[in-house]
């Protein structure tokens, strides 16, 4: 049992990260005032928010210069500050964009802003969303969930409202977070996001665009003829409700995220969409046992793992498969480390589910030579080995992966591919092979425009080697999707592996 006046993470870090009660009101979460996206705010008041968020993110973040130098991420800041005199104030629909904007100079896929809680309310109001769901694959914007709308699933969406989509993609790309420089990873968010409220193109184009209740959509068919078809928008909880109308869509949460397949005698597939195991927990091995018990009764060679949907989630989920498919103790971080144990000053800014974060006690940490501090083995349990399972799988292992993965499902990946023990086939992922900055996560809300933004307390150190810094996971075998193979319901990367196995 860990000491209770030392900060609780690993384990209890995802927990920690979820939105909810469980720390005392600070004055930032005050009730808000009423306002919308055009409510302006003051060149002062701007300049304000701005100081105190940047003095968090320097004195907190663990990988605030990791991938960009102090003086580019000053110069962002105080731009914000110069842009709002300079036109005399600026709207907080404005401001949250501009701070998106220097959040993502960070490079770190757990790093960004939310809106205020005002304006996310009012997307359950007012229709700003596409009817349907679509995806990019070839940079191309296909359609996957039609609805009542007149398309058709491999509908590629040419324009909106006479705009081309190309250009619209563009605007919003520099708003989407990424670990590193795994750009490619950006496509992940575009259309459809559990982060951010809808897709970037939907979530950041509200504010950056003028939206009618309608739209017209530039529409080509799989034969290439051109049509124009007009769509009433919808509020974001239909939005979401759209993914329940594909038999494909990815879980929200682990305990719907698993699914088993033999394959002939001698061979399975096991697809697991997530490791997000906060909002409706389980315990891990009472999903996992069953199928590897079931895998090694009956003499199964090889096993097809299929993570391409899966973007992290919580350490309890990942360590649960690790330990079924290595033969020995491994470990999926060797250090894990702080900036800071003084947030003196910010305390009443910032909110996490445990407020015992705010003011930790030193005693779970070690100070480094640098000034950082590393979490000790006995509160931080990522940085323990993992043991291997008794009903762990010793036969040939393919792992699906996609630019999709990042965070946990990365570190999984990354392990996999370093020690030699599974074949990946797919595309590209994104995330840090060499740790990523996440774990516990603070959320500061500045008090005049109320917008927050997400922190990350810990950066996670891997001993890994064959990777770039920042540059994700080259799979074994790199097999993208096509459109013309998402038309026809294929799946290239699936059908490379089983090409391997059976």
């Amino acid at each position: 049992m860990f000491n209770k006046k030392i900060i609780a993470t690993s384990a209890f870090v995802t927990a920690l990260a979820m939105p909810g009660a469980g720390c005392a009101q600070s004055k930032s979460q005050a009730p808000e005032p009423e306002y919308d996206a055009a409510t302006m705010l003051t060149p002062a008041q701007v300049a304000s928010d701005v100081a105190l968020a940047e003095e968090a993110y320097e004195r907190i973040h663990p990988g605030y210069t990791r991938y960009t130098d102090a003086e580019t991420l000053k110069a962002a800041w105080a731009a914000i500050a110069v842009k709002a005199a300079a036109q005399k104030g600026m709207t907080i629909g404005d401001f949250y964009l501009e701070i998106q904007n220097v959040l993502t100079l960070i490079r770190c896929d757990h790093t960004k802003a939310e809106l205020p809680s005002q304006l996310a309310k009012a997307r359950n109001v007012t229709p700003i969303y596409l009817p349907l769901r679509w995806t990019l694959i070839e940079d191309r914007a296909i359609v996957t969930i039609a609805a009542e709308t007149g398309l058709s699933r491999g509908d590629e969406i040419i324009a909106i409202d006479g705009r081309p989509i190309a250009e619209m993609i563009a605007e919003v790309v520099p708003l989407v977070p990424v670990d590193g420089y795994t750009e490619w990873s950006r496509r992940s968010g575009i259309s459809e996001s559990l982060e951010f409220r809808g897709g970037a193109i939907d979530h950041f184009g509200a504010l950056l665009w003028d939206i009618k209740p309608s739209a017209t959509l530039t529409i080509a068919g799989a034969d290439g003829a051109k049509r124009d078809v007009v769509v009433e928008r919808i509020i974001h909880r239909k939005w979401t409700a759209l993914s329940k109308l594909a038999a494909d869509a990815p879980a929200a949460n682990f305990k719907d995220a698993i699914g088993f397949e033999r394959l002939g005698s001698q061979s399975a597939y096991l697809k697991v969409d997530t490791f997000v195991n906060y909002r409706d927990p389980v315990k891990p091995k009472q999903l996992f046992d069953p199928i590897f018990d079931a895998l090694r009764k009956e003499g199964r060679e090889n096993l097809i793992l299929d993570l391409r949907k899966n973007g992290g989630g919580s350490n309890d989920a990942q360590q649960a498969l690790t330990s079924y498919l290595f033969d020995k103790p491994v470990k999926l971080a060797t250090d894990a480390r702080v900036k800071t144990l003084n947030h003196k000053g910010l305390e009443d800014y910032l909110w996490t589910w445990d407020k015992r974060a705010i003011n930790p006690s030193a005693l779970g940490f070690s100070r480094n030579d640098d000034g950082t501090y590393s979490l000790r083995s006995f509160v931080e349990d990522l940085i323990k080995p993992v043991k291997p399972a008794k009903n762990g799988f010793r036969g040939k292992l393919i792992v699906l992966t996609s630019d999709s993965n990042s965070s946990a499902s990365a570190t999984l990946v990354a392990l996999l591919k370093s020690s030699g023990r599974a074949v990946l086939v797919g595309e590209k992922t994104g995330g840090s092979p060499d740790g990523n900055t996440g774990g516990l996560q603070f959320t500061l809300t500045v008090p005049e425009s109320h917008v927050r933004m997400r922190i990350p307390m810990i950066r996670y150190f891997n001993d890994l080697k064959g990777f770039e810094t920042g540059q994700g996971i080259t799979p074994d075998k790199m097999v993208p999707l096509t459109v013309s193979a998402f038309r026809a319901g294929s799946d290239p990367a699936l059908e490379a592996a089983k090409a391997l196995v059976m």
